[in-house]
This record gives C-alpha cells, structure tokens and sequence, in this order.
C-alpha cells in the first residue's frame, strides 16, 4: 500500500512541476511577444512578468 501511495504522489508532484513550468514558459512567450523583444534579463523568474508588481495598466 506504502509503494502505491508514494507512486501515486511522485506522479502529482511531477505533474504538478511539468505544468508549472509550462505555464511559465507560456507567460513568457506572451511578455516577449507583446514587447517584440528577447526579455530574457529582463524577467522576474518568479512571476515571470517583465512588469511590475502592481496590476494597473501604463
């Protein structure tokens, strides 16, 4: 019961990071795309935003 469990949650916890990233990679593409430009230094790793932290719009 013990190997199923741990199986079960190594499974949702690579699944978990496999879409995390992915939904990373997809903000990103969708920041450099409205800039136009390669943001590669320019990006907050964690929110993935070239932006600012505030939601309002410039």
């Amino acid at each position: 019961m013990a190997f199923w469990i741990l199986t079960i949650g190594g499974f949702l916890a690579l699944a978990a990071w496999i879409w995390y990233y992915a939904s990373l990679g997809k903000r990103i593409h969708q920041e450099e795309k409205e800039a136009g430009r390669d943001l590669s230094y320019e990006i907050n790793p964690f929110t993935a935003s070239a932006n600012g932290t505030s939601n309002e719009k410039k």
